[in-house]
């Protein structure tokens, strides 16, 4: 497996800062290849730009010339969302998925990204590649039709993701990571 980033501990054990941090880094994660998630990431942290306190020292103007130094798609937007993390006060200690999903930038992949890293909790994230996957092998696999694959909520996709992990001996994230290495941009053969 590639190296992940240093803040990118699936099952690791992180700081409140490194909380903050992680939050920050799940919310450039939107559409965006891992490598540049990476990249805006550090130059954000270069910047003193990755905290809740050190967010709020910085405009969103300052946030938007980071994101456009390092070339990342949607600069305003993701740095209005940043911005506005930096005055969220979840704690994110405790807060679950549904509290975490009110964040802007969050959804449900993203939530589920952030527990799984930041308190090992055992959830699927799905992603393109995860959901590309997990419609193969059912209609393969289980003779389902595709239409009914679409028709899944993301609970129900993690629930037959997980599922499928435990059948094929395999914890979800060890499935998860293996599925996202094989297909991420940069790992195409």
């Amino acid at each position: 497996m590639s190296q992940l980033h240093i803040i990118d501990k699936p099952n690791g054990k992180y700081t409140n800062l490194q909380r903050d941090e992680f939050l920050v880094f799940c919310i450039l994660d939107t559409a965006v290849p891992y490598a540049m998630v990476c990249k805006t990431f550090d130059a954000l942290r270069a910047n003193n730009m990755t905290t809740r306190k050190d967010i709020n020292n910085h405009s969103v103007t300052d946030v938007i010339k980071v994101l456009q130094s390092s070339g990342y798609r949607f600069p305003t937007q993701h740095a209005k969302r940043i911005k506005m993390f930096g005055y969220n006060n979840i704690n994110l200690k405790t807060a679950n998925r549904e509290e975490l999903c009110t964040i802007n930038g969050i959804g449900m992949k993203l939530a589920s990204f952030f527990l799984r890293n930041t308190r090992g909790e055992d959830h699927a994230v799905m992603d393109v590649h995860t959901k590309r996957w997990l419609k193969n092998y059912l209609v393969d696999y289980c003779s389902w039709d595709p239409k009914d694959v679409k028709k899944l909520t993301y609970t129900q996709e993690e629930d037959n993701f997980k599922a499928i992990a435990k059948l094929m001996g395999k914890t979800t994230t060890q499935l998860d990571l293996e599925i996202w290495e094989a297909n991420r941009v940069g790992n195409r053969k």
